[in-house]
């Protein structure tokens, strides 16, 4: 790799920077503008040598390819990039680049230290709540944006077997974050209350993101582990979400769900409002006989199941 002197490196990063017109990036570099003193890019600080070239790969790409990308389910050329670092990289040099101004380089630095069961992984746990960055990725044949915060708990999540999820004490830690976020991400959620039944003061505070805050992770939580003592606080919620949520925008699979849980009270009168709620929010028509399947099984036989009905 051919190296430049540092005014060269800083004639680059001024052209970059003029004409660079893409409004995430701007807004990146805005915030990290706060922290960084020096105009120089932060890998060249912080990177040492031996792995400039191993980054300049991982953020010429500028994607977090995982292990088998396209419909050839071949292995990324990015994941490879990233074995490398995994090999190269000790632990010291990984969490420094948890702090990359690249993404990608952040969260594969990330990932490393998840394979590690790096003790202190809460720390970039936290800084990349935090920051609530997002990055590109490409999974199997689907490439979208995901939180920085979310690809690394998932990489450690992963990596821990379904029995000792309840008991591992990195994830605790990473749970214990999620639920006291403000407003946790619903995956994040959902992973943090499959793992283990809470004590207090974590109970006190799913009930509070059920009732307080209408989160419904925290609301089929307490329906499953706690349903006879908020009877009827859970359904009053549960069908108020019923109510507020248009199922288009978070999809078939959470509307069958909040069906399901709200059948499961035996009211009538939250029967039809079932009815009534299907007969104006028709997103249900994607998956008609998975919805005519429980709706049967609970009796209801009078809706009408023509997808194309208003």
């Amino acid at each position: 790799m051919k190296y430049f002197d540092f005014k060269t490196v800083l004639i680059a990063i001024a052209i970059c920077s003029m004409s660079c017109n893409d409004d995430r990036n701007n807004e990146i570099n805005s915030k990290k503008s706060t922290t960084i003193i020096s105009k120089t890019p932060k890998r060249y600080l912080d990177t040492p040598k031996r792995l400039r070239a191993i980054i300049d790969s991982i953020a010429k790409i500028n994607t977090v390819e995982y292990e088998s990308v396209g419909l050839g389910g071949w292995e990324g050329a990015n994941y490879r990039n990233f074995k490398k670092l995994k090999a190269k990289a000790n632990i010291e040099e990984l969490v420094t680049l948890t702090q990359n101004e690249n993404a990608v380089v952040a969260c594969y630095a990330s990932w490393a230290l998840a394979d590690r069961s790096y003790p202190n992984l809460k720390l970039i746990f936290r800084n990349f709540l935090d920051d609530n960055e997002t990055v590109e990725t490409f999974s199997g044949c689907i490439m979208s944006g995901r939180h920085m915060a979310s690809e690394l708990y998932h990489r450690y999540w992963n990596n821990t077997s379904f029995e000792d999820r309840s008991e591992n004490k990195i994830l605790q830690e990473l749970d214990s974050m999620i639920l006291y976020q403000p407003k946790p991400d619903w995956l994040l959620a959902l992973r943090a209350l499959d793992n283990r039944v809470y004590d207090e003061p974590y109970k006190s505070r799913i009930v509070e993101l059920a009732f307080d805050k209408t989160n419904r992770e925290a609301l089929f939580y307490l329906s499953n582990f706690h349903k006879a003592e908020y009877y009827k606080k859970i359904e009053t919620a549960l069908l108020l979400y019923l109510r507020n949520t248009n199922f288009k925008n978070t999809g078939t699979s959470d509307y069958f769900r909040t069906i399901e849980e709200l059948l499961r009270f035996n009211n009538p009168d939250i029967n039809t409002e079932i009815v009534e709620k299907m007969k104006k929010d028709r997103h249900w028509h994607h998956e008609p006989e998975k919805f005519r399947s429980i709706l049967d099984h609970y009796g209801i036989y009078y809706f009408s199941w023509s997808p194309m009905q208003n």
